[in-house]
């Protein structure tokens, strides 16, 4: 992939037989500065590199080294499970989140607009117009109906993206344990 400077334009070229890393990601959070580096070190002897993340972040971004290496950084599905687990816990602390800023929506929001989406515009006699008149008016007004209710479109994704996550991570979590032979441990 070259870029060209000044431009938001991207030429891809074939790159025939050449190794393209693979990118993975893992989320951990470590608390002491050992534990962490040794955690790193582990996945350098791997064979993956740490392109992005730190101590703090929690994600941890790896790139393949070699083509010889395995495709995956996870070995077995006691691994992946773990993965799972973990992503699980991220997505819970989201979607609290998402859930403690529901409170002050509550106090700004008007739900009667989500059953009555024509009073988000404000522009008099827009649904009464028709044809170019409608349109125009439509269209200038639709960036302030945005910004007006933008919080709560970015709540709504907010929500659903870490309640489809948690979902999903402990659905994979528990395929995995079962797939594994630990049914009825838990």
């Amino acid at each position: 992939m070259k870029a060209e400077p000044g431009w938001f334009k991207y030429t891809f070229l074939k790159c025939g037989e050449a190794f393209i890393p693979k990118v993975r990601i893992d989320y951990r959070t470590i608390s002491k500065r050992d534990e962490y580096e040794n955690y790193i070190a582990l996945y350098e002897d791997a064979g993956w590199k740490l392109i992005s993340g730190d101590f703090h972040s929690g994600k941890h971004y790896f790139e393949q080294m070699s083509p010889n290496i395995d495709d995956e950084i996870f070995s077995d599905s006691e691994s992946y499970s773990e993965l799972y687990k973990r992503l699980f816990v991220y997505a819970l602390f989201c979607f609290l989140i998402s859930i403690l800023c529901f409170f002050p929506l509550i106090k700004l929001y008007d739900f009667h607009m989500l059953t009555h989406p024509r009073d988000l515009f404000l522009t008099p006699g827009l649904w009464e117009s028709s044809g170019f008149k409608f349109i125009a008016g439509f269209l200038f007004e639709l960036p302030f109906v945005l910004w007006r209710n933008g919080a709560h479109i970015i709540w709504t994704v907010f929500f659903a993206a870490s309640l489809i996550c948690m979902i999903k991570s402990k659905m994979k979590e528990k395929a995995l344990k079962d797939s594994s032979g630990n049914k009825g441990l838990l």
